[in-house]
């Protein structure tokens, strides 16, 4: 009697099934996409979307479907399109579903109705939310009859009594993003508005990475303008489906270029975690993904680095330029504030009082930070360091050597007073300024010049009191910092004309 077998029925409660459809949409909207992606697997030109005030439609041109394809359109989990992956007509990549999604559609609307024309006929189905729910009967019907003249095939879902407004502004913004809208021969119309992908304008670069998955194939495209891009980050698409846009984690190292960063990669072969809006990614499939993407925008976010750099050494160049020259005329008013060298015995030799400045020079500044003229300082003591006299204050701590890399640009030089300045890449965490013995050095890395690039007067004043300050710090001399502010101020009216 122990031996004998029995059945057990397993059964879903229907409710459990509606709330497992709403839960697997984080939006109701997404059961609209799912309808327009139907159409491009079905081969569709156009696929039409109209949201009225109390029902949606959404018809396409596409093959249509009979009473089996009906079956296999309400059948959860139905494996037809993992089976037969690629549409018939145009050769494209199905993007599938779980067949779960017609549930979360009674979470928008209480009825939806499906409307299919294929061949000679025409197959209707009804799905009701309440009367599904009460009945204890798991079949829908479905009524067939004889397609008119007027019926073309394809396929039309209406949804009814809505229980939530849909916003058009909010469903164009999610459909651009979310369906194959740069496939060929395929057109989507939100309210009869035809919807185009988005793009801005700028430099392209193509992506084709053939892998032992498959390929990733798209573009990266660098904006123009940073204003063209609503959202930076490069959309990640499977089935040219966006699931995600992503930065690849380097919006942490690069801050300057990737607000203007936008474009489009698929690669079909990413698996994807069930609510469909998100990879797997400790996968070995999305790993290597992770990996190329990551790389190639790099290169490219290096590449706008160094433009970048070019346009801002030329900017700040032309200031520099300009305020070596009035550096020049303030400190042959006050030659006592020139840094040690020959010149100081020159210009009191002279005994010149107001002399008019004249050009800098962008020939090359010598190596030593002693005057090109000679060798020697006022007093008459050696510049260059030796065993027994290095002519430094000996109370005076020794400056750091810092590893400064001069960017492609001579130094500017204010000719026979020894003192040129250059720029430098030190990083955003790198000092501001630079000094090595009568050179400084601008960090045109530094956060305080990507901030004042675009703001002219606040740039040149900025420039000019740091020259300042340095030169007053290049003095060996021994002074209290009252008279190291006194002295750049003194520079900063001389060099700006202030009485």
């Amino acid at each position: 009697m122990f031996n004998k077998q029995s059945k057990i029925k397993v059964t879903v409660d229907k409710s459990h099934l509606l709330t497992l459809g709403e839960k697997m949409y984080r939006e109701s909207i997404e059961f609209v996409r799912e309808l327009v992606s139907n159409g491009y697997d079905a081969d569709a030109t156009d696929v039409h979307v109209m949201i009225g005030i109390d029902s949606i439609t959404v018809e396409d041109n596409g093959s249509g479907m009979n009473e089996k394809g009906l079956t296999q359109f309400f059948t959860i989990g139905s494996e037809e399109k993992r089976t037969k992956s690629v549409s018939p007509r145009f050769g494209r990549k199905r993007i599938g579903q779980f067949g779960i999604g017609k549930f979360s559609a009674l979470s928008l609307a209480e009825q939806f109705i499906v409307q299919s024309v294929k061949g000679k006929h025409k197959h209707s189905v009804m799905f009701d939310r309440a009367d599904w729910r009460k009945s204890s009967n798991w079949d829908l019907p479905i009524q067939k009859e004889k397609a008119s003249p007027l019926d073309k095939e394809g396929t039309k879902v209406i949804l009814k009594k809505l229980k939530k407004k849909i916003s058009l502004t909010e469903a164009e913004k999610y459909l651009r993003q979310s369906v194959p809208l740069r496939a060929k021969k395929f057109s989507v119309f939100l309210n009869n508005k035809k919807i185009s992908a988005k793009t801005a304008t700028g430099k392209i670069i193509p992506i084709k990475i053939k892998t032992m998955y498959g390929i990733i194939e798209g573009e990266i495209v660098v904006a123009l303008n940073s204003r063209d891009v609503a959202c930076p980050g490069v959309e990640c698409r499977v089935k040219q489906v966006f699931i995600k846009r992503s930065l690849f984690g380097l919006d942490k190292k690069y801050h300057q270029g990737t607000p203007r960063i936008t474009g489009s990669v698929n690669a079909d072969f990413l698996p994807l975690i069930s609510a469909r809006n998100d990879f797997t990614t400790d996968s070995p499939e999305y790993k290597l993904f992770h990996s190329l993407m990551r790389t190639e925008l790099e290169k490219t976010l290096r590449d706008i680095k160094k433009q970048k750099d070019v346009k801002n050494i030329k900017k700040i160049t032309k200031e520099l330029q300009q305020i070596m020259e009035q550096v020049r005329s303030a400190l042959m008013l006050n030659p006592d504030f020139v840094p040690q060298g020959k010149a100081v015995a020159r210009l009191k030799k002279e005994g010149r009082t107001k002399i008019s400045a004249t050009s800098a020079d962008f020939s090359p500044a010598p190596d030593t930070s002693a005057d090109s003229d000679g060798g020697k300082n006022a007093a008459g003591d050696s510049l260059k360091p030796s065993s027994e006299n290095s002519g430094k204050d000996k109370n005076k701590p020794e400056e750091k050597k810092i590893d400064v890399k001069p960017l492609a640009m001579k130094r500017i030089r204010i000719k026979k007073l020894g003192i040129s300045c250059g720029i430098v890449s030190l990083g955003e965490q790198g000092p501001e300024v630079a000094r090595e013995g009568n050179a400084v050095y601008i960090n045109q890395d530094h956060p305080v010049y990507q901030k004042l690039y675009k703001k002219h007067d606040l740039l040149h004043l900025h420039l000019l009191r740091l020259l300042s300050q340095e030169i007053v710090l290049m003095k060996k001399t021994r002074i209290t910092a009252q008279e190291a502010f006194d002295w750049q101020s003194k520079l900063l009216k001389d060099a700006m004309g202030v009485e």
